[in-house]
Protein backbone atom coordinates (compact mmCIF):
# COMPACT_ATOMS: atom_id res chain seq x y z
CA UNK A 1 0.00 0.00 0.00
CA UNK A 2 1.06 3.59 -0.80
CA UNK A 3 -0.21 6.40 1.25
CA UNK A 4 -0.39 9.68 -0.81
CA UNK A 5 -1.59 13.53 -0.09
CA UNK A 6 -4.21 14.58 -2.02
CA UNK A 7 -3.27 17.15 -4.10
CA UNK A 8 -6.42 19.87 -4.69
CA UNK A 9 -6.18 21.52 -7.68
CA UNK A 10 -8.93 24.14 -7.25
CA UNK A 11 -7.74 25.68 -4.52
CA UNK A 12 -7.24 29.31 -5.01
CA UNK A 13 -3.81 30.98 -4.24
CA UNK A 14 -3.80 33.76 -2.00
CA UNK A 15 0.11 33.90 -2.90
CA UNK A 16 1.57 36.20 -6.00
CA UNK A 17 2.41 33.60 -8.16
CA UNK A 18 2.16 33.00 -11.81
CA UNK A 19 0.54 29.96 -13.34
CA UNK A 20 1.60 28.43 -16.35
CA UNK A 21 -1.25 26.23 -18.43
CA UNK A 22 -1.36 24.54 -22.17
CA UNK A 23 -3.58 27.70 -22.58
CA UNK A 24 -1.20 30.70 -21.38
CA UNK A 25 0.27 31.82 -18.67
CA UNK A 26 -1.92 33.67 -15.54
CA UNK A 27 -1.28 36.07 -12.82
CA UNK A 28 -2.39 35.77 -9.74
CA UNK A 29 -5.41 38.15 -8.37
CA UNK A 30 -3.50 38.68 -4.87
CA UNK A 31 0.07 39.83 -7.00
CA UNK A 32 -2.18 41.80 -9.33
CA UNK A 33 -3.46 44.23 -5.91
CA UNK A 34 -0.12 43.70 -4.44
CA UNK A 35 1.79 45.30 -7.26
CA UNK A 36 -1.13 48.56 -8.21
CA UNK A 37 -1.33 46.49 -11.70
CA UNK A 38 -5.37 46.60 -12.00
CA UNK A 39 -5.02 49.59 -14.46
CA UNK A 40 -2.54 47.17 -17.20
CA UNK A 41 -3.64 46.20 -20.36
CA UNK A 42 -0.68 44.27 -21.78
CA UNK A 43 2.59 42.57 -20.85
CA UNK A 44 5.89 41.91 -22.35
CA UNK A 45 8.07 38.39 -21.38
CA UNK A 46 11.47 38.51 -21.44
CA UNK A 47 14.21 35.61 -21.30
CA UNK A 48 17.66 35.72 -20.59
CA UNK A 49 20.69 33.90 -22.46
CA UNK A 50 22.42 32.82 -20.21
CA UNK A 51 19.74 31.13 -18.04
CA UNK A 52 17.18 29.10 -19.39
CA UNK A 53 14.92 29.12 -16.28
CA UNK A 54 14.48 33.14 -15.90
CA UNK A 55 11.24 34.16 -16.93
CA UNK A 56 10.66 37.81 -16.96
CA UNK A 57 7.61 40.34 -17.28
CA UNK A 58 6.86 43.52 -17.84
CA UNK A 59 3.47 45.40 -17.63
CA UNK A 60 1.89 48.09 -19.45
CA UNK A 61 -1.10 49.86 -19.22
CA UNK A 62 -0.90 50.28 -23.26
CA UNK A 63 -0.67 47.14 -25.54
CA UNK A 64 0.68 49.54 -28.76
CA UNK A 65 4.11 48.75 -28.03
CA UNK A 66 5.65 45.91 -30.28
CA UNK A 67 5.50 42.49 -28.83
CA UNK A 68 3.24 43.45 -25.80
CA UNK A 69 0.41 40.63 -25.23
CA UNK A 70 -3.27 41.62 -24.22
CA UNK A 71 -4.36 40.67 -20.91
CA UNK A 72 -7.69 39.53 -19.98
CA UNK A 73 -9.04 38.87 -16.75
CA UNK A 74 -8.99 35.28 -15.24
CA UNK A 75 -11.83 32.94 -14.47
CA UNK A 76 -14.99 33.73 -12.84
CA UNK A 77 -14.31 36.84 -11.48
CA UNK A 78 -13.76 40.06 -13.00
CA UNK A 79 -12.81 43.45 -11.17
CA UNK A 80 -10.67 44.04 -8.24
CA UNK A 81 -10.78 39.87 -7.08
CA UNK A 82 -9.43 38.56 -10.50
CA UNK A 83 -6.46 37.58 -11.64
CA UNK A 84 -4.82 38.03 -15.50
CA UNK A 85 -4.47 35.98 -18.19
CA UNK A 86 -2.36 36.18 -21.46
CA UNK A 87 -2.23 33.93 -24.29
CA UNK A 88 1.47 33.00 -25.06
CA UNK A 89 1.53 30.00 -27.27
CA UNK A 90 4.56 31.65 -28.98
CA UNK A 91 6.47 31.97 -26.17
CA UNK A 92 5.76 28.42 -25.47
CA UNK A 93 7.00 27.41 -29.22
CA UNK A 94 10.17 29.60 -28.44
CA UNK A 95 10.93 28.10 -24.96
CA UNK A 96 11.73 24.74 -24.38
CA UNK A 97 11.37 25.05 -20.84
CA UNK A 98 8.01 26.69 -20.23
CA UNK A 99 6.37 24.35 -23.36
CA UNK A 100 6.93 21.59 -20.65
CA UNK A 101 6.02 22.86 -17.90
CA UNK A 102 2.74 23.61 -19.43
CA UNK A 103 1.96 20.26 -19.54
CA UNK A 104 2.20 18.93 -16.20
CA UNK A 105 -0.74 17.47 -15.33
CA UNK A 106 -0.58 19.10 -11.84
CA UNK A 107 -0.88 22.71 -10.67
CA UNK A 108 1.37 22.47 -8.39
CA UNK A 109 3.93 21.61 -10.86
CA UNK A 110 2.66 24.85 -12.80
CA UNK A 111 2.77 27.50 -10.41
CA UNK A 112 5.60 29.61 -9.34
CA UNK A 113 6.35 32.84 -6.73
CA UNK A 114 6.53 35.86 -8.71
CA UNK A 115 9.54 38.37 -7.74
CA UNK A 116 11.15 41.83 -8.76
CA UNK A 117 14.05 41.88 -10.59
CA UNK A 118 15.71 45.50 -9.15
CA UNK A 119 19.09 45.27 -12.01
CA UNK A 120 16.78 44.94 -15.04
CA UNK A 121 13.16 46.57 -13.34
CA UNK A 122 10.99 43.45 -14.43
CA UNK A 123 9.56 41.20 -12.26
CA UNK A 124 10.25 37.37 -13.05
CA UNK A 125 9.88 34.00 -11.20
CA UNK A 126 12.26 31.46 -11.65
CA UNK A 127 11.51 27.72 -13.53
CA UNK A 128 12.98 24.78 -12.42
CA UNK A 129 15.03 22.26 -14.80
CA UNK A 130 12.13 19.74 -15.94
CA UNK A 131 14.16 17.77 -18.26
CA UNK A 132 12.90 19.53 -21.23
CA UNK A 133 15.32 18.78 -23.93
CA UNK A 134 14.49 15.13 -25.03
CA UNK A 135 16.56 12.40 -28.03
CA UNK A 136 15.77 8.69 -28.36
CA UNK A 137 18.26 6.51 -27.33
CA UNK A 138 18.86 5.92 -31.30
CA UNK A 139 19.69 9.73 -31.08
CA UNK A 140 21.89 9.70 -27.76
CA UNK A 141 25.16 10.56 -30.66
CA UNK A 142 23.40 14.15 -31.28
CA UNK A 143 23.52 14.77 -27.63
CA UNK A 144 26.31 17.58 -27.07
CA UNK A 145 29.47 16.16 -25.86
CA UNK A 146 30.19 17.62 -22.37
CA UNK A 147 26.92 18.66 -21.70
CA UNK A 148 26.32 18.11 -17.76
CA UNK A 149 23.17 18.23 -15.87
CA UNK A 150 20.23 16.31 -15.02
CA UNK A 151 19.08 13.48 -16.89
CA UNK A 152 16.26 10.78 -17.10
CA UNK A 153 15.99 7.73 -19.23
CA UNK A 154 12.37 6.13 -20.46
CA UNK A 155 11.73 2.70 -21.29
CA UNK A 156 9.54 1.33 -24.43
CA UNK A 157 6.36 2.04 -22.19
CA UNK A 158 6.86 5.42 -21.15
CA UNK A 159 8.31 4.58 -17.63
CA UNK A 160 11.05 6.52 -15.87
CA UNK A 161 13.58 3.46 -15.03
CA UNK A 162 16.40 5.74 -13.99
CA UNK A 163 17.60 9.71 -12.52
CA UNK A 164 20.68 10.99 -12.91
CA UNK A 165 23.19 13.89 -13.20
CA UNK A 166 26.67 14.32 -14.46
CA UNK A 167 28.36 14.27 -18.21
CA UNK A 168 25.23 13.49 -19.76
CA UNK A 169 26.24 12.09 -23.54
CA UNK A 170 29.25 10.46 -21.36
CA UNK A 171 26.45 8.55 -18.86
CA UNK A 172 24.61 7.11 -22.12
CA UNK A 173 27.64 5.60 -23.71
CA UNK A 174 28.38 3.90 -20.47
CA UNK A 175 28.29 0.23 -21.18
CA UNK A 176 26.75 -1.26 -18.72
CA UNK A 177 23.34 0.96 -20.06
CA UNK A 178 22.84 -0.77 -23.58
CA UNK A 179 21.15 -3.28 -21.61
CA UNK A 180 18.77 -1.23 -19.98
CA UNK A 181 16.37 -1.12 -22.65
CA UNK A 182 16.17 2.75 -22.80
CA UNK A 183 13.89 4.41 -25.61
CA UNK A 184 14.38 8.06 -24.78
CA UNK A 185 16.76 10.53 -22.93
CA UNK A 186 15.76 13.34 -21.18
CA UNK A 187 17.56 16.02 -19.32
CA UNK A 188 18.39 19.26 -18.67
CA UNK A 189 21.56 21.66 -18.87
CA UNK A 190 23.11 22.47 -15.56
CA UNK A 191 26.86 23.04 -15.28
CA UNK A 192 26.97 23.58 -11.59
CA UNK A 193 27.13 20.45 -9.95
CA UNK A 194 25.61 20.96 -6.12
CA UNK A 195 23.06 22.51 -8.43
CA UNK A 196 22.65 19.04 -10.38
CA UNK A 197 22.63 17.28 -7.37
CA UNK A 198 19.80 19.33 -5.73
CA UNK A 199 17.13 18.55 -8.57
CA UNK A 200 18.84 14.72 -9.23
CA UNK A 201 17.57 14.14 -5.11
CA UNK A 202 14.25 16.19 -5.86
CA UNK A 203 13.31 14.23 -8.51
CA UNK A 204 13.88 10.80 -7.36
CA UNK A 205 12.32 11.71 -3.85
CA UNK A 206 9.08 13.08 -5.92
CA UNK A 207 9.37 9.78 -7.75
CA UNK A 208 9.72 7.30 -4.62
CA UNK A 209 6.85 9.84 -3.26
CA UNK A 210 4.70 9.62 -6.17
CA UNK A 211 5.24 5.80 -6.93
CA UNK A 212 6.25 4.18 -3.73
CA UNK A 213 9.70 3.91 -4.97
CA UNK A 214 13.07 4.87 -7.01
CA UNK A 215 13.42 4.01 -10.45
CA UNK A 216 14.05 0.39 -11.06
CA UNK A 217 17.78 1.46 -11.44
CA UNK A 218 18.36 4.01 -9.48
CA UNK A 219 17.46 1.06 -7.03
CA UNK A 220 19.93 -1.69 -8.72
CA UNK A 221 22.95 1.15 -9.02
CA UNK A 222 22.38 3.26 -5.91
CA UNK A 223 22.51 7.01 -5.77
CA UNK A 224 25.62 8.69 -5.08
CA UNK A 225 27.35 11.60 -6.36
CA UNK A 226 28.81 10.07 -9.02
CA UNK A 227 25.35 8.77 -11.05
Amino acid sequence: MVIKEVVLERIPSKDSVIYINKSGISFSAAFIRKQALLKAEGVKFFLDDEDPYYLGFRFSESVSEPNTLRLVSSGRSKGRSAGFTVKASELMRMNPVIAKVSHFPSKVDRTFGANFDKNNGLFFVQLKPCFEISVSWDAKSSIPQQIKGIYRYLNKDNQVIYIGKGDVRARADSPERREWQIKRIEYSVIPDESTSFFWEDYYISRHQSDFGSKPVFNLISGHSTAS
